[in-house]
């Protein structure tokens, strides 16, 4: 008689990171025996991509924005742009040869987009932000022609989005994030 092997998947009960986790509990019902009698496995669920968070500003696989004080006011279109690693924690190059990370430079996140697909590659969506994040670490901001959105464009392409006219680049991330993006106080 072969095998029947049923799971379910359950909440972890203890307080966990930001990673959204859970146990699976596979019980193996093996040559006549009952299924309560059965070998229990547990397995772990890290795989189960992390939820957003507004409150504790966690945005996996996503692309955010907020206001800069003072411009945002007079040119609405412009702000600070960051990007979410899978465990949601924000990357953004925030100044002269600055990375900062789990601490978005404008603080709350106003906009938000969520990159499609990237959940299914989280070990690559990671790297591809470690690269970008090593780049600019070693770079000169500038407000124009080196600066955030240029950080998170980097780090799109390097996760392999789409090259060519639907390249990701500076101003189709924006665009993505502004134009597509859901605000957080709706």
């Amino acid at each position: 008689r072969a095998p029947i092997l049923s799971a379910q998947f359950r909440p972890d009960p203890r307080p966990s990171s930001s990673r959204a986790r859970g146990l699976v509990v596979a019980k193996m019902d093996m040559d006549g025996m009952e299924q309560g009698q059965g070998m229990i496995k547990q397995m772990d669920r890290s795989t189960v991509p992390p939820k957003l968070d507004m409150q504790r500003q966690r945005y996996p696989y996503s692309i955010v924005w907020g206001p800069l004080p003072c411009i945002t006011c007079c040119c609405p279109c412009v702000g600070h742009m960051g990007i979410g690693d899978s465990e949601g924690k924000i990357h953004d190059f925030n100044g002269p040869y600055s990375i900062g990370i789990d601490h978005f430079m404008v603080g709350t996140v106003w906009r938000y987009a969520v990159i499609k697909g990237a959940e299914r590659d989280p070990s690559g969506w990671d790297a591809a932000l470690r690269q970008a994040d090593q780049s600019y670490q070693g770079q000169m901001h500038d407000i124009c022609c080196n600066n955030c959105h240029h950080h998170t464009a980097d780090a799109l392409t390097a996760s392999g989005r789409p090259q060519g006219p639907g390249h990701l680049g500076l101003l189709s991330a924006w665009c993505l994030c502004c134009l597509y993006g859901k605000f957080t106080c709706c």
